[in-house]
């Protein structure tokens, strides 16, 4: 009997701690939880820099709205108002990367294009840029229309 309960005193002393092997196998599960997070990163890096740009080119999109708003109508000339041109001349600047075309057309009450006077016309404003991550032109319109007071 004393032999019995001196055994079961050293298992269960023996199963306080953990052993070698679950430790290195805790590890193991760690490090590949950790190395699938950092290859994440880069990923992330990438959608947030198309975000960026995507933002960027509505919110140039919105001042060209803007400032077409502040001609009335009746000096907001039908046709193409702003070719395709970079928004800085400067290779440093950030918008260098940026292009705007802004056009203006009538439109009827059923805002189909009209090529008469119909006290109703449509600016539409085209930013492009290049995403240098895609390797492709991408591009943001923006359309609003003005009515004569």
């Amino acid at each position: 009997l004393k032999i019995f309960t001196a055994t079961m005193a050293k298992t269960k002393l023996n199963n306080k701690g953990i052993t070698l092997l679950e430790a290195m196998i805790t590890i193991v599960v760690i490090m590949i939880g950790v190395l699938s997070l950092t290859k994440m990163f880069p990923i992330a890096i990438k959608i947030n820099k198309i975000s960026e740009q995507s933002t960027v080119a509505a919110n140039l999109a919105q001042a060209g709205i803007e400032n077409s708003f502040y001609l009335n109508y009746d000096n907001l000339p039908v046709g193409t108002m702003e070719v395709k041109h970079r928004l800085s001349s400067d290779p440093n600047d950030q918008l260098y990367n940026y292009q705007r075309e802004v056009l203006v057309e009538y439109v009827d009450s059923n805002l189909q294009t009209s090529i008469t006077e119909t006290n109703l016309k449509k600016i539409t404003i085209n930013i492009y840029w290049y995403n240098q991550i895609l390797k492709i032109e991408k591009n943001s319109q923006l359309i609003s229309l003005i009515s004569k007071k």
